[in-house]
C-alpha cells in the first residue's frame, strides 16, 4: 500500500518564513551599515530613527487593510441607511395619499352638509348601488327606499346641483331618474336675467336641451340655470346647469346646457324629503317647432 504524504503546505509556510527572515536580515544589515557610516562621520542617530523606516514598511499593509476595511464598512452603512430612508419615504408617501383621500372625502361631505342647509333639514343621504347610462334611460338605484321615507317624485340633489327625481320605490331601494333622462323636464330660470324655461334631458349626462327658449333670448355662454321652484319639487334657486360654450358658426341655443351635478360618479346623494309630488315629465312636442334661432348675443 502506498501512502502519499502531501508536504506542500509546509513547503509554502517554510518559504514564507524564509522570505520574512531574509527581509529582516537585509533590514538589519542596512541599519548596521547606516549606523557605522554615521559613527565614522561623527554623527549618530537614535535607534528609533533607524528602525522607523522598517517599522513603516512592515506596518504599511496593515494600515492599508484597516483603511480598506473602514471604507467598506462605511459603504455598507451608507447602503443600509439609503435603503432605510427609501422605505421611510415610501411609507410617508402612502400616508400622504391616505391623507389626501381623507381630505377629498371631507371636502365632499362638507359640500353635502352645505346642501342640507340650502334645502332645510328634511333630507336623507342615500348611496348609489348601480347606474344605468343608456341613451333612452338615465337611472340611479340607491340604497334607501319606502321604509326610510323615500317617496315617488321627491327631488334628488348632490353637493353641487340637481341630480333628478325619485321614479320608483321599493321597500329597501329607489330608482332615481336623472335630469338628463330623455323623459325628464326640469323647470329652470336663467339666474342672470330671471327668464324661465324648461331644461330637457337628452340621454347624455353632459348635456341638457333648451327647446322652449325664444330665438332672441338674452343668454350668454356660462349663464347659470337654477331651479325656478314653480313645479313644487326642486327647491328654488338650486343649480342645474350652465349654458354651453358656443361653437364657431353655431347658434348658442344649439349648444344646450351642461349639468352641474356629478351625475355619473356620485358616492352620496341627498333625497329631499317632501310630500309626494308628480314626476316632471317631458312636455308633449309642439305642433310646429320653433323657428331656428338666428340671434347672436
Amino acid at each position: 500500500m502506498r501512502v502519499r504524504l502531501d508536504h506542500k503546505p509546509f513547503v509554502v509556510n517554510g518559504s514564507a518564513l524564509h522570505v520574512k527572515l531574509v527581509i529582516c536580515l537585509v533590514a538589519s544589515l542596512i541599519v548596521l551599515a547606516i549606523e557605522n557610516h554615521l559613527e565614522g562621520s561623527g554623527q549618530r542617530l537614535p535607534f528609533s530613527a533607524l528602525v522607523e523606516p522598517v517599522r513603516q514598511l512592515v506596518n504599511g499593509p496593515a494600515r492599508l487593510f484597516r483603511k480598506f476595511s473602514d471604507y467598506s464598512t462605511q459603504q455598507t452603512d451608507l447602503v443600509m441607511e439609503n435603503q432605510r430612508l427609501r422605505e421611510e419615504a415610501l411609507m410617508l408617501r402612502g400616508q400622504q395619499l391616505r391623507f389626501e383621500a381623507l381630505e377629498q372625502e371631507n371636502t365632499r361631505l362638507r359640500g353635502l352638509l352645505d346642501s342640507t342647509f340650502k334645502v332645510g333639514d328634511q333630507v336623507l343621504i342615500a348611496e348609489p348601488l348601480s347606474i344605468s347610462l343608456v341613451p333612452y334611460e338615465n337611472l340611479i338605484v340607491v340604497n334607501k327606499g319606502e321604509r326610510h321615507g323615500v317617496r315617488v317624485g321627491q327631488a334628488v340633489i348632490d353637493g353641487l346641483g340637481v341630480v333628478g327625481q325619485v321614479l320608483r320605490v321599493t321597500r329597501q331601494t329607489a330608482d332615481i331618474v336623472m335630469i338628463t333622462d330623455p323623459s325628464h323636464a326640469t323647470p329652470v330660470q336663467i339666474n342672470r336675467t330671471g327668464l324661465r324655461t324648461i331644461a330637457m334631458g337628452t340621454g347624455q349626462t353632459d348635456r341638457l336641451d333648451l327647446p322652449y327658449l325664444p330665438g332672441n333670448a338674452d343668454i350668454e355662454p356660462g349663464d347659470l340655470l337654477v331651479t325656478s321652484g314653480l313645479d313644487g319639487v326642486f327647491p328654488a334657486g338650486y343649480p342645474v346647469a350652465r349654458i354651453a360654450p358656443r361653437k364657431e358658426g353655431q347658434p348658442i341655443l344649439q349648444g344646450g346646457a351642461i349639468p352641474i351635478a356629478r351625475l355619473d360618479h356620485n358616492r352620496e346623494l341627498l333625497v329631499v324629503r317632501t310630500d309626494s309630488t308628480p314626476l316632471q315629465k317631458a312636455p308633449e312636442p309642439l305642433t310646429s317647432p320653433p323657428a331656428p334661432s338666428t340671434h347672436e348675443p
